[in-house]
């Protein structure tokens, strides 16, 4: 499913999160066909326009999904995606974003847009929790993470091979505070 419009800024700039449309897939499609963003994800293959048109009918009728599109003040057209997925019954979800235009990394983008997608988990969709994932070679991905509340649960070793190497990848995860303060007081009692 794609989720609901939401804005949100600070310091003076704002990032609006939207529905992506069907005619702005061509982006997904020039974005994902970069091997400078690539580097980042799971994918191992360029993606095309059909590919991406299988995809938005996917997400389009997943009921245990949200994906926004990223569209920074001064924009029109989105240059990135973020996502809320595998939403369960036990209060947990992952999160995913991917930002392909280059040109908007380290501008603070990616904070803005994880602060919307958990304040959408934790007071729309009541999660409890939010798994996320980043390579440690990613700095800037990680720091935008812990910004907003993200702590590191651990490593896994050589769970990608890119540039001729293995890279680690960090397993984060945030915790709703109010479920925090919950759990605390429970166990508190007599």
């Amino acid at each position: 499913m794609f989720g609901f419009r939401m804005r949100v800024e600070y310091d003076g700039f704002g990032v609006l999160l939207r529905p992506l449309k069907r005619e702005e897939l061509f982006l997904l499609a020039d974005g994902f066909s970069s091997l400078e963003v690539n580097m980042w994800t799971g994918q191992d293959h360029a993606q095309t326009i059909s590919s991406e048109e299988k995809w938005y009918e996917k997400v389009e009728g997943d009921q245990n999904s949200y994906l926004w599109s990223i569209v920074p003040d001064g924009r029109d057209l989105p240059i990135g995606v973020t996502s809320l997925n595998r939403i369960d019954i036990h209060g947990t979800c992952t999160s995913g974003i991917v930002v392909w235009d280059t040109s908007w990394w380290g501008k603070g983008v990616t904070t803005r847009s994880h602060l919307a997608r958990t304040v959408y988990a934790a007071d729309f969709l009541n999660r409890s929790t939010i798994l996320s994932f980043v390579r440690t070679q990613n700095p800037a991905s990680f720091s935008a993470l812990k910004r907003v509340g993200y702590f590191v649960l651990g490593v896994a070793l050589r769970d990608v091979y890119r540039m001729g190497k293995w890279w680690d990848t960090y397993h984060l995860e945030w915790i709703n505070p109010e479920r925090l303060s919950l759990c605390l007081a429970k166990q508190n009692r007599p």
